[in-house]
């Protein structure tokens, strides 16, 4: 009789795999949005936000595999699971789901539009294609390409740092509840060769040979075999919103505060781009996890808005400043002389093949028209990385005085909205002497308005770090006090002041300078 119970223990077991004795389904709606096998493969493979950085050989091979691997795990999790393919996704379907997963981006509703000089054919600006409105806000998991894909023309700060991310992940907090609950898991946590994008990065000098990692998916595109690329968003000011949050880092070519899992508002980053077919039995149980997070965080609306993806934070800084040492000379010199004899290797075997009679991929004929980098001297690498900041201007290429503008003028700093990784010092400010990070500078410029002091001064600190534009200074002060304990500052948002609250913000963009000098007293 005993023998017969552990038997059907042990049966019950084996059909639930992936969640332990005792724990229970999720009663969460989930829709998963991915190529379906019933209907026909598309076609431009060569888009990445089609194959995800697939090679169209493994794309053709997988194609039809992810959905039925990815219906499989929900269902092992959640009560109800819903697969479409986006070419017949709405967003309507998301409003009646608890949490939408994002494996394939819709077909998109507004095309990407570029804008050029009409008179010189060269490019001004670029609108972003849309997949979706301006009013979607359904909770939602962004697997890989598909977060910025989807999610640029929504403000996420899950944007597209790099397409580079391979299958494990570090510098983890461990800690957070998607690694804890509501499913139990552990994590398998061994040491690894500290990737190079993290040791030769700014950030990244002091750590050692091999750090903790977390093996995600069993599979990466660095093994060379065609797999679908991961991604990373920009780390740089992601947390200088109450409503984002950075859970990994991710073996990439990019630094360790490079984001692989992260939360902005009620979207979430998963940047590992295995299927469940790939996923360790560990990260299987971290996405159910996940999605659970994410739906715990449905009605956090995305209160600070990432309009440019390449808006320099005041880290940025640092990176010049490692630009300036030695240090980075020497290992940009390692890399790019290292980059020439394996592209010159590469380049022999493809003559090989070509003489072979082999048929030539579109990499390989790629490749074979490809030239040594070159190499530049140490004032034509300073040129290249200091030379293109507006400020490079008054300091030079001389490395002592470049140090010392960044270090003096840290707290001064600014980017126009639409900067491009460049960074300005505002004067204004700096007569202050207080930092444009500090709610004390509002209650300065406030100060000046009320006392009649430098008025043109106060009102264009008050415009250039705020969404509002008060006629008085009264009604500068009542907001100030209304809203003080709720403000924050963020850079990634635009370098403003912004207030704890998705609906308390005017829905106005941050001014750019030439709006602010230009606005009436």
């Amino acid at each position: 009789m005993k023998n017969k119970l552990y038997l059907i223990i042990f049966l019950v077991a084996i059909t639930l795999p992936s969640i332990s004795f005792g724990q229970q389904k999720q009663n969460l709606k989930i829709l998963y949005v991915g190529y379906s096998p019933d209907k026909p493969m598309p076609t431009k493979l060569e888009s990445i936000s089609i194959s995800g950085g697939m090679t169209a050989e493994r794309f053709k091979q997988e194609y039809g595999k992810r959905m039925p691997a990815f219906k499989k795990l929900l269902s092992t999790y959640f009560t109800n699971v819903t697969t479409v393919d986006p070419r017949d996704y709405n967003e309507s379907m998301s409003k009646n789901h608890d949490v939408t997963i994002f494996d394939e981006a819709p077909t998109p509703i507004k095309e990407r539009v570029i804008h050029n000089n009409p008179k010189t054919g060269e490019f001004v600006s670029m609108e972003q294609p849309k997949y979706v409105s301006d009013a979607y806000s359904s909770p939602s998991i962004f697997i890989g390409h598909t977060s910025s894909v989807i999610g640029a023309s929504l403000g996420s700060k899950l944007d597209w740092y790099c397409l580079c991310l391979d299958r494990h992940a570090h510098h983890i907090k461990t800690e957070h509840e998607i690694f804890n609950k509501p499913f139990k898991t552990s994590l398998t946590l061994k040491n690894r060769k500290t990737p190079e994008g993290v040791s030769k990065a700014y950030d990244g000098l002091d750590l050692p040979n091999e750090i903790p990692m977390w093996e995600v998916d069993t599979e990466g595109y660095l093994e060379g075999k065609g797999f679908r690329v991961g991604m990373v968003a920009r780390g740089w000011g992601f947390e200088d919103s109450p409503e984002a949050e950075v859970i990994s880092g991710g073996v990439s070519s990019k630094q360790k505060t490079a984001v692989a899992l992260g939360r902005h508002g009620n979207f979430f980053l998963w940047g590992f781009a295995g299927s469940p077919d790939y996923m360790t039995s560990e990260a299987k149980v971290v996405f159910a996890n996940a999605i659970v997070y994410t739906n715990k965080h449905a009605k956090d609306k995305i209160i600070a808005k990432k309009r440019n993806e390449r808006i320099a934070t005041k880290e940025y800084i640092d990176e010049m400043l490692f630009y300036t040492t030695k240090k980075s000379f020497d290992s940009y010199v390692k890399t790019y002389k290292e980059i020439n004899v394996q592209t010159a290797e590469r380049v022999e075997k493809i003559k090989m093949k070509q003489t072979n009679g082999e048929e030539l991929s579109r990499m390989d004929k790629m490749m074979l028209n490809s030239k040594p980098q070159v190499i530049l001297s140490r004032e034509g690498y300073l040129k290249k990385n200091i030379g293109r900041n507006s400020w490079s201007s008054v300091t030079g290429l001389d490395t002592i005085a470049i140090r010392t503008y960044l270090k003096e003028n840290r707290d001064y700093f600014f980017s126009e909205p639409d900067g491009f990784y460049d960074l300005k010092l505002d004067e204004d400010i700096k007569s202050l002497a207080v930092a444009n990070t500090d709610i004390t500078m509002l209650d300065k410029a406030i100060t000046l308005l009320e006392k009649g002091n430098d008025v043109a001064k106060a009102h264009r600190i008050l415009l250039r770090y705020t969404l509002e534009d008060f006629s008085t200074a009264k009604e500068w002060r009542n907001w100030f006090k209304e809203n003080k304990k709720d403000l924050f500052f963020t850079e990634t948002g635009g370098f403003v002041w912004m207030i704890n609250d998705a609906d308390a913000n005017p829905n106005v963009l941050p001014r750019s300078e030439e709006e602010v000098l230009k606005a009436k007293l």
